[in-house]
């Protein structure tokens, strides 16, 4: 059996916010990026599925968003490669719930 590993962002101040603390950086996305290359799938509760989906989902127009700067660009395809699991069912296309 493989571990299980588990990340959530929490402040020194016991903060669990998605906007709290130190924006992502160059090394900090590298270093998730490699830890989601690692996974073999990704467990989201629906409001962070929802929350994420716009910054792995590369738009029709085949181009990332502005506000996305070049070096975050690998860690959206990662984590849009990845198989996911969770409670969405208006994202049963892409969404496995079993």
């Amino acid at each position: 059996m493989r571990p299980l590993r588990y990340s959530i962002n929490v402040t020194l101040d016991g903060c669990c916010h998605h906007e709290a603390g130190l924006p992502p950086d160059e090394e900090s996305m590298r270093y998730w990026t490699a830890e989601m290359e690692r996974a073999d799938a990704l467990l989201f509760g629906r409001v962070t599925y929802e929350m994420m989906e716009s910054a792995w989902r590369k738009p029709a127009t085949d181009t990332w968003p502005d506000w996305m700067d070049e070096w975050q660009i690998p860690f959206a395809e990662t984590i849009d490669r990845a198989k996911k699991y969770g409670p969405c069912p208006r994202c049963v296309d892409t969404l496995s719930t079993g």
